[in-house]
């Protein structure tokens, strides 16, 4: 069963990193990387940890595409079998909050602003969080929209009020 989630129109979410993460440089740690240069992939495997400016990514393995020196697309994923699950962190724009998702595989459309969540999916936004087995955010419109798996699952919502002045 499919479970579409509209929410930037009733409960906007603030969007978009910080401007300055973009200019700052990308920072990964692994146990071993692999890097085609000609191809703009590269993999990282082993207790990953990705830092760009308030951006940070952990996962037990990563993969980036990148095109003319520009990071396309990030996939970070949890090893077979682990229980740890692929995180990601950033701050937004001013006044935004931070976001916090995870999953079993997070992939980060870098230039379109999207994070997909697969397998085990949260996120959460200030005291807002939302959870299924997919999630599609688009960070620069505030949409979500969430998958239940099965029709046994459910996707699961909490949003908070609004804190008064």
């Amino acid at each position: 069963m499919f479970k579409y989630l509209l929410f930037g129109l009733l409960f906007p979410l603030k969007g978009n990193g910080l401007e300055s993460d973009q200019r700052k440089p990308i920072r990964i740690q692994a146990d071993t990387a692999v890097i085609t240069d000609k191809a703009g992939l590269s993999f990282y495997e082993g207790d990953v940890l990705i830092v760009q400016g308030t951006l940070q990514i952990k996962a037990d393995t990563v993969e980036i595409k990148s095109q003319d020196k520009n990071v396309q697309k990030i996939i970070a994923r949890s090893g077979m079998g682990s229980k740890k699950l692929a995180k990601f962190k950033q701050i937004l724009k001013t006044g935004g909050g931070e976001i916090f998702a995870e999953a079993r595989q997070i992939s980060y459309l870098v230039q379109e602003g999207r994070l997909l969540l697969n397998g085990q999916a949260k996120l959460e936004q200030s005291k807002d969080v939302f959870s299924g087995e997919m999630l599609f955010y688009d960070i620069g419109k505030g949409i979500v929209n969430l998958e239940s798996g099965s029709s046994k699952e459910r996707v699961n919502m909490t949003i908070s009020p609004k804190e008064s002045p």
